[in-house]
């Protein structure tokens, strides 16, 4: 028998979008007086803004964000304010789920969904069609799929506590490297020990046409994340446009740091003659590999983002040019002690690889339910 689809209006009381924060009626932190909480958009801290004394939303909503990082979707049980666009969708419990609506909502396609400036709107979203089974059915599904989410969640936080248990063997063998606190070490620019260099913007438009499938990876901002490459959304050239571009080729060890818009973010390029350079990344490539580990200044760098954001241009978008990303100035540890924490770092990986392949399969699973569950 086909499933019975319906619109996302008629199984919701009310969608709308957020107005703006109640600036004359709010506190950043919880009294007796502002004890309810204004949501925005966004995931850190759940996307809250601060707390207010009125409540726009009394029914249990979920919210989804419209701005920023689009799509992030929250189920909110307590009474709040919807801010700057935030969409609210309120479910009629007697039609549907609100557990099932939000793993629904949460399989929406988000991406294009603007133009220069992504957003999502609510007419957007009101055109929604899914699969409505029975409550009960609901429910079951809705369960299913919390237990796999919780697994992931699961998963992403002993990643988590892996990544801390490296930062603190970090601090625990250097120190503060800014100020040279712990250790006697050699201070040195960077300038003075790597390459840093980025693809010029003439060299971009001229040369870069990005295919569907290609040779070679333009390696942006976007795939620079707290120390790894994300290749979850790539863009591809072919070998003919990689041999027009020499300066950006990549080769195993170079740090990649992003410097405009969100600062200091870095990864490390992990196989030669596989990626290039796009615009917006720094490349900063070693002199001399023997006197000073990559994976260690990748930590430094990691670890120092307060630092680095001191150089930083107090402009509308943030940015920090190549010429001040020589000037950082560290001290470094012996080449042998920097070896010592690497190690450390190639066992952490160990188990941080099958956790991660754990979590992968996870994904995988989730995604298939998804399919089988609302299809699209």
């Amino acid at each position: 028998m086909a499933k019975k689809h319906v619109n996302i209006t008629q199984v919701c009381s009310e969608i709308f979008a957020g107005g703006d924060a109640p600036k004359d009626r709010m506190s950043t932190q919880p009294t007796p007086e502002y004890k309810v909480p204004v949501y925005s958009n966004g995931e850190d801290n759940d996307g809250l803004y601060g707390y207010t004394d009125f409540a726009r939303v009394t029914s249990p909503s979920i919210t989804v964000s419209a701005r920023g990082t689009i799509g992030y979707t929250s189920i909110r049980n307590e009474p709040f304010v919807p801010i700057v666009r935030l969409i609210t969708i309120t479910p009629i419990p007697e039609i549907v789920d609100i557990r099932y609506l939000y793993y629904v909502i949460k399989n929406y396609n988000f991406k294009g969904s603007g133009t220069s400036i992504p957003q999502l709107t609510v007419p957007m979203l009101k055109t929604y069609k899914f699969p409505l089974p029975s409550l009960d059915e609901q429910r079951s599904i809705a369960a299913v799929l919390d237990k796999v989410s919780g697994l992931i969640a699961k998963r992403r936080e002993q990643l988590d506590k892996l990544d801390e248990l490296v930062k603190a063997r970090f601090v625990e063998m250097f120190g503060d490297l800014v100020i040279g606190d712990k250790i006697c070490s050699n201070k040195h620019k960077i300038g003075e020990i790597a390459s840093v260099t980025k693809l010029a913007g003439f060299e971009f438009t001229k040369y870069i046409h990005y295919t569907e499938q290609g040779d070679i990876i333009m390696l942006r901002g976007l795939n620079c994340k707290k120390g790894h490459l994300v290749l979850d959304d790539i863009k591809w050239i072919d070998k003919k446009t990689s041999d027009l571009l020499p300066r950006s080729k990549l080769y195993y060890g170079d740090i990649l740091m992003t410097y405009a818009g969100t600062i200091g973010d870095v990864a490390m390029v992990d196989e030669d003659d596989k990626y290039h350079l796009a615009p917006n990344v720094a490349k900063i490539s070693l002199n001399n590999k023997s006197n000073c580990n990559p994976v260690f200044l990748l930590h430094l760098f990691m670890y120092s983002n307060d630092y680095i954001m001191t150089f930083a241009s107090q402009v509308a978008q943030a940015s920090i040019n190549m010429e001040k990303i020589r000037n950082f100035e560290y001290y470094f540890p012996a080449v042998e002690l920097q070896n010592q924490f690497v190690s450390f770092v190639s066992q952490t990986d160990k188990s941080k690889l099958t956790i991660q392949q754990s979590l992968d399969k996870l994904k995988v699973l989730q995604k298939a339910l998804r399919q089988q569950y609302f299809g699209g």
